[in-house]
């Protein structure tokens, strides 16, 4: 199957919710109000023409612009969770973006089952793979930058090396493409009881459709160890060696944030940045709040 084509059957599409308020209540009491006679007073024309032309030059620059956003987090940071939060959050603010996914192109080439075995370091086909699927998501990605379809893409893969990152950054700067910017967005995770409630629900993604709950968390488990033996985390020194690229990060569920080295400030950019920078009220506290539930509930059926 073309990669382009998995790529778009594996997009996320977010929606936008809508809606519509009565205006009648404003004009309701106009009847009973008394007439106010004035005398005209001249004002100067409208310049529709200089109107006309600003508007036409920030729609044209919203069309344009062309941001990369590259997560960064082991399994069951949340990242994949924070990606479509984030589209959802820039679709209801007017972006086209879209979640270039590496696993949802492994699945559909490797159509058995993929264990955690697949992900073991030391499995070098497997390896050499799993770099091919992150390659196919960018290239796919950078495509649709080409054709316009989108103003903000998104990598979803761990992107745990230092290797593997500086690959994706120079795709994206060797592309052709005038970018507005480059994010290295990092989601992180060191809460136990956050991490613990992440675990439990990759039991029901899908790689795991059709398996056994507890087989499948101690699977998912294993994967992870795996990804930690190479995970190498991301340092100014690596930051600083990178040209026009911004760093984020939303640490355990949006209790910590950073913001830094933002190269370019664009609207598109700006609008992310405020994403970070209010995420915990936007969604992490909702999280944590769910996160208490689940384990307020376990810990009653224990009972």
């Amino acid at each position: 199957m073309h990669s382009d084509a998995l790529s778009r059957n594996s997009a996320l599409q977010a929606s936008t919710n809508t809606s519509s308020t009565s205006l009648d209540s404003l004009f309701s009491h106009l009847g009973s109000l008394p007439t106010i006679s004035s005398t005209p007073v001249e004002t100067a024309p409208i310049d529709s023409e200089l109107n006309l032309s600003h508007v036409s030059e920030l729609i044209q620059r919203k069309i344009q612009s062309k941001t990369v956003v590259i997560l960064v987090g082991l399994p069951a940071s949340g990242k994949s969770s924070v990606c479509k939060q984030m589209m959802d959050f820039l679709t209801k603010n007017g972006y086209k973006s879209l979640i270039y996914n590496a696993g949802n192109i492994r699945r559909a080439i490797v159509r058995e089952f993929s264990d955690s075995e697949f992900f073991n370091p030391a499995n070098v086909e497997a390896s050499r793979q799993r770099e091919q699927f992150a390659r196919m998501c960018m290239d796919n990605m950078l495509e649709d930058f080409k054709e316009n379809r989108i103003n903000v893409g998104f990598l979803d893969a761990t992107n745990t090396t230092v290797e593997r990152r500086r690959k994706m950054v120079d795709l994206a700067h060797n592309a052709g493409i005038e970018l507005s910017n480059i994010f290295i967005l990092d989601v992180s995770c060191t809460d136990e009881k956050l991490a613990g409630y992440n675990v439990t629900s990759k039991a029901f993604n899908a790689d795991y459709l059709g398996c056994d709950v507890t087989q499948s968390i101690c699977d998912f488990k294993r994967r992870s160890e795996h990804y930690f033996k190479v995970y190498e985390p991301l340092l100014e020194e690596e930051l600083e060696s990178y040209e026009n690229v911004s760093y984020l990060r939303i640490h355990n569920g949006g209790k910590e944030h950073v913001v830094k080295e933002v190269v370019h400030g664009d609207a598109a950019s700006m609008a992310i940045i405020s994403f970070v920078s209010n995420y915990y009220k936007l969604y992490g506290e909702k999280y944590h709040n769910a996160v208490d539930s689940f384990y307020e509930s376990a810990n009653f059926a224990q009972h």
